[in-house]
């Protein structure tokens, strides 16, 4: 299946069966094993253009066992296993950590529309595991200390009385273009975002409701305004920290939009033509708007409706 949309659509085999009962050290030790390394918050790149760093040989994994730094098994590249070890105990200065590796230390978003698709849905879910690894440490039943299990994948609580299991959060958030009759997009910004950038609206699915009913609640609560109907356009990985975006273009009948002030600072109905006038971050237009960056479901929505 082919997909557009970036931190999706990743190759490797996530070898279902190997990890349930995996010897993570003794996959770390063989001679074909590839790392991807994490260290607060920063995943290893190299080259320029960027691809990602999977690093691995002797030496490397010598220093992961004597860190006991946490591993986990992401999969297998052919017969090759693919995993990710989060190397944040570690000190280091602005460029991370010393390795006996080559390669920089970056902030996934930075680099992920550079990144060739498969490296960077690769990133994307190393990242989204080993967060839910560094906090997930103590069962949410009864806070007793948990031990991982299923190659990394999974975790147990150590009383056995309780036994309770855990596994990797995932939280589904929607995310909209809407449109009006007129061929306007509705388009809306947060105070805490850089000024001048505009975006689709979003926001977590609650319980007990639809996907699409979230859809309608979210448009009407921050923007004011009522949905005639809403269509799933795509989904999309989000590991910062631990959400699935899923996205709708929407309808909405002719009507003057009001932000809810606590969440929305402004938000406004925007033609095709004011929209392509639109900048980057990095160069926003000459009234100072840019769009959301192009790593992001919310830009793949935009250029959808834009070319429609």
């Amino acid at each position: 299946m082919n997909t557009p949309i970036l931190y999706s659509g990743l190759p490797l085999d996530r070898a279902h069966g190997l990890r349930r009962h995996a010897d993570l050290g003794a996959l770390a030790r063989l001679p074909d094993a590839r790392f991807s390394l994490y260290w607060r918050g920063r995943q290893l790149i190299r080259g320029n253009p960027p691809v990602a760093a999977l690093s691995g040989g002797t030496p490397l994994i010598e220093q992961l066992l004597e860190l006991d730094a946490p591993l986990l098994l992401l999969g297998l590249d052919g017969d090759s296993p693919v995993l990710a070890s989060d190397l944040s105990a570690l000190d280091g200065d602005e460029d991370g950590p010393r390795l006996t590796v080559e390669g920089r230390w970056v902030l996934l978003r930075s680099v992920g529309g550079l990144l060739p698709a498969a490296d960077a849905a690769l990133l994307a879910y190393a990242r989204g595991m080993l967060i839910w690894r560094e906090k997930t440490r103590f069962c949410s039943v009864c806070g007793t200390r948990l031990s991982i299990a299923d190659g990394g994948h999974s975790a147990k609580c150590t009383d056995e009385a309780c036994a309770a299991l855990h596994f990797p959060r995932t939280d589904p958030a929607i995310i909209m273009l809407v449109t009006d009759p007129d061929g306007r997009a509705l388009l809306g910004r947060q105070p805490v975002w850089a000024p001048g950038m505009y975006s689709c609206l979003a926001g977590f699915v609650e319980p007990g409701e639809s996907l699409e009913e979230a859809v309608g609640r979210e448009v009407w609560e921050e923007a004011g305004v009522r949905i005639s109907s809403a269509r799933y356009f795509a989904s999309q990985p989000w590991p910062f920290p631990s959400s699935l975006m899923v996205g709708f273009h929407a309808e909405a009948p002719h009507c003057e939009p009001h932000p809810d002030l606590h969440e929305i600072e402004d938000v406004r109905w925007f033609t095709r033509q004011q929209i392509r006038q639109f900048g980057e971050r990095e160069a926003p237009s000459p009234d100072g708007l840019f769009l959301p960056s192009r790593d992001s479901i919310s830009r793949a929505l935009i250029e959808d409706w834009l070319g429609g």
